[in-house]
């Protein structure tokens, strides 16, 4: 009986490990430019310059950050530059961009910028190759092969650094099953220790990290301030895959986490460069 669950209790750990596990780590085919940077969150963003904005990114691109951006599709088919589902946050109108064509969603300024939402491919010419990029695809139900597909297009194009990240695993699959050449990355947190609330099953396994089987990630990024959680730690020490960081919003905690993690995404404030701080090293 006690070898009966022994095995039973191995069976289970390598079930455990499997789907936890991320794609053979393969830091060595990750484009140097993408490993060297801090990247702005939605941009560099901030007193009269709104989130997700070209000025947000033309200006993260000149002071030598890479930048982390949200893409997501309007009613006719056309990609923007966007975090929220609606626009009620960032414009004050209480719709959703799914549900608007770029022409409606165009009559809207963020906030009191004159600014509007970009589409993915302005935002390209304005960086423009100056800047490596983390693309967040959000979760578009039925249209995300759709997203997907048009993302990649348009990034392949662009020739610029770039990977592709997502809390919807079905996403970053969609990389796996047909481009698996491009670096992709499974975004994560555990709502019980902190950030928004999440319930249910989908949300559990998230936060463990149990739908890596789905996608095969190169890369995790998890919220640094829930990152106690065991799968996450478990992941870190048996794994060692390259590891980001979000949402970092100051410089102390900033340098602590610099030997914890290989990539940080921030805002709120400004960190010294990472190829800075190589340069001036002897």
């Amino acid at each position: 009986m006690a070898g009966m669950l022994g095995v039973i209790v191995l069976l289970c750990l390598v079930l455990y490990l499997f789907l936890i596990a991320p794609r053979t780590p393969r830091r060595g085919q990750w484009p140097a430019g993408l490993l060297q940077r801090d990247y702005a969150h939605r941009g560099l963003y901030g007193g009269t310059v709104p989130e997700n904005s070209l000025p947000a990114f033309d200006r993260a691109a000149q002071r030598g950050y890479g930048i982390e951006l949200d893409v997501q599709l309007t009613l006719d088919g056309e990609v923007v530059v966007h975090h929220d589902p609606t626009l009620l946050r960032t414009c004050g109108v209480n719709r959703r961009i799914a549900e608007m064509n770029l022409r409606e969603i165009r009559s809207y300024p963020l906030g009191d910028s004159g600014e509007t939402i970009p589409t993915f491919q302005e935002v390209l010419e304005c960086v423009h190759g100056r800047a490596p990029l983390i693309v967040e695809l959000k979760t578009s139900g039925r249209r995300n092969e759709e997203l997907a597909r048009k993302t990649f297009e348009q990034l392949r194009a662009d020739g610029g650094d770039y990977c592709v990240e997502s809390f919807d695993p079905r996403l970053t699959r969609w990389f796996r099953k047909n481009a698996p050449e491009v670096i992709r990355g499974q975004l994560a947190y555990d709502p019980r220790l902190g950030g928004p609330p999440g319930h249910g099953i989908l949300y559990w396994c998230g936060a463990n990290l149990l739908m890596n089987c789905v996608s095969r990630p190169d890369f995790v990024a998890y919220c640094h301030e829930t990152d106690r959680n065991l799968s996450f730690r478990v992941l870190r020490r048996v794994f060692r895959p390259v590891l980001v960081a979000w949402t970092v919003q100051n410089q102390t905690t900033c340098q602590r986490l610099r030997g914890q993690y290989d990539l940080q995404i921030f805002e709120g404030f400004e960190p010294d460069p990472m190829e800075k701080k190589k340069e001036k090293e002897p």
